[in-house]
């Protein structure tokens, strides 16, 4: 999402959360706190946009999955279902029984939806996790 003018606001957290965010940003060696909570808030949202009931929004972003390597060809399956929305593939084996998958994809929240729901419904993985941020 492009940012334009900057809001200002107060939150209250924890003081041990506070604490636990300036001791990462004094090991990163970063200076701003709000930089920070602006990137946390972008995340959360991005994790959550694909619950929202907007079907007719176009998102962009990835779905990731780790499966054992044996179930990998069900998967394969409800890909070429998807070809239009899914843009690109990156595969790894992360041991002799385990892979991971990342779908970069495109199009239609709906049909997101859709995807990921299939996916999930084959039972085959053991992460399934979308992140999603919408388009334009």
């Amino acid at each position: 999402m492009p940012m334009g003018r900057v809001s200002r606001t107060a939150i209250s957290v924890p003081r041990e959360l506070m604490s636990d965010l300036d001791d990462l940003l004094s090991r990163l060696n970063l200076k701003s706190r709000s930089k920070a909570i602006s990137e946390a808030i972008t995340l959360y949202i991005a994790e959550r946009y694909w619950v929202l009931s907007d079907v007719e929004k176009e998102v962009a972003g990835a779905i990731i999955m780790v499966y054992d390597h044996h179930k990998g060809s069900e998967i394969t399956e409800v890909q070429h279902k998807y070809l239009d929305l899914i843009r690109s593939t990156s595969h790894v084996h992360i041991d002799e029984e385990r892979c991971m998958e990342v779908l970069m994809v495109l199009g239609p929240l709906s049909r997101v939806r859709e995807l990921f729901k299939e996916l999930q419904a084959l039972g085959t993985a053991e992460v399934l996790k979308p992140f999603l941020v919408p388009r334009g």
